[in-house]
């Protein structure tokens, strides 16, 4: 099974038309960043319940951006940027290639909405019912 993809067309503000594709983490990449951010709730004295870290991004979607805002600066910081790190831009007639943040984005709400969407592809499985049944 292929990694997940999702296209995001800016529609407002100094990106207004930029496309841009967002895949899925691979599973240990997504797994590794889920535990460190539940790490950081924990670290930062959130009530994160009954969560645990090998929960993983299903544990993390439990909590999301919501507490991301109670993590310290230099801790949240980096895991929001890395949720980047599964973008792509699509210029103008041409093929999905890496972002260049500071050349590529004019606009801060357009970061915003990549981060938001980038996190949205790795939980929304939570919609579709949660962990998965699968004995293979």
């Amino acid at each position: 099974m292929s990694l997940k993809t999702k296209t995001v067309v800016i529609e407002k503000g100094r990106d207004a038309g930029k496309t841009f594709v967002i895949t899925e983490m691979p599973v240990t990449k997504a797994d590794s960043w889920a535990m460190r951010a539940i790490f950081a709730l924990a670290n930062a004295g959130i009530d994160i319940g009954d969560v645990k870290p090998e929960m993983g991004m299903m544990g993390f979607g439990q909590v999301a951006l919501k507490a991301l805002s109670s993590i310290k600066a230099e801790v949240g910081i980096p895991l929001l940027n890395e949720l980047l790190d599964c973008v792509q831009i699509v210029p103008t007639g041409g093929t999905a290639r890496n972002m260049e943040i500071d050349s590529d984005v004019q606009d801060v709400w357009t970061l915003f909405q990549l981060r938001k969407d980038a996190l949205a592809i790795h939980i929304d499985f939570l919609a579709h019912g949660g962990l998965s049944t699968s004995n293979s």
